[in-house]
């Protein structure tokens, strides 16, 4: 329903810009039926921008030109390319003091290892039928996390469960994106109206959480990590 979809995409904005996020908005491309899902397309990790022409999806190349079009935040020297292979931003997570990147279906080995010599970074293996890190492991705020726990292999699970508070969420609710919150600031994250009872558990750990009907860009198999893009970091 493109009508209801816009609605929800108008109201996500306005919450976020209720908590004084300042919102860039990238020139809209009929050629990329995709574009709406800003983060996979390019990744900040400090204060520089990363990106990779090669995408997983052929429909998806060239979305970074419409990006750096659309942005004046980074000088030419802050804009990185990986050249080999291909790695989108869902499969990165920036936190305080370690950059962890999603060997998954859409981002590959040697995009990875290329990222690595930029940054230090903490690959984990998803395997191919993972689409991103954040799909099964999204950061929150006060060293919590959201896991999805058969996504990942043994040694990862018990390296993050010494770093993070973990709070499982089920095979079903992951499927249906529960996973893909946004941190706003380091008090609050937003997250789909459906998931109350991982509302409930986030919101005992002292974090606010902004409930929004989000099911059209759900419906598409994106959500409010998706359609957003941060290009600034204070971690």
């Amino acid at each position: 329903d493109k009508e209801k979809l816009i609605l929800e995409l108008e109201y996500f904005y306005e919450i976020l810009q209720r908590y004084n996020v300042d919102l860039h908005f990238v020139k809209p491309s009929k050629k990329h039926p995709w574009q709406m899902y800003t983060r996979d397309t390019a990744f900040v990790i400090y204060d520089t921008l990363y990106f990779s022409q090669t995408r997983e999806r052929s429909d998806r190349i060239g979305e970074i030109d419409m990006l750096l079009k659309s942005i004046s935040a980074f000088r030419s020297s802050k804009i990185v390319e990986i050249s080999g292979g291909k790695i989108e931003g869902g499969d990165v997570l920036v936190d305080t003091d370690c950059i962890y990147v999603g060997m998954s279906n859409r981002s590959s080995n040697q995009a990875i290892e290329e990222l690595a010599g930029y940054v230090p970074i903490y690959p984990i293996h998803l395997g191919d039928r993972i689409m991103h890190l954040d799909t099964c492991f999204p950061i929150l705020p006060k060293k919590n996390a959201l896991i999805f726990r058969d996504a990942f292999k043994k040694n990862d699970l018990d390296n993050l469960s010494r770093r993070f508070n973990l709070i499982e969420v089920s095979g079903l609710e992951a499927r249906r994106m529960a996973t893909n919150v946004l941190v706003i600031n380091p008090e609050v994250i937003i997250m789909h109206k459906d998931f109350k009872r991982i509302a409930g558990i986030v919101e005992a750990k002292g974090i606010k959480v902004e409930s929004v009907d989000f099911s059209e860009p759900n419906s598409l198999l994106g959500s409010f990590r998706c359609a957003t893009l941060p290009l600034q970091r204070f971690s």
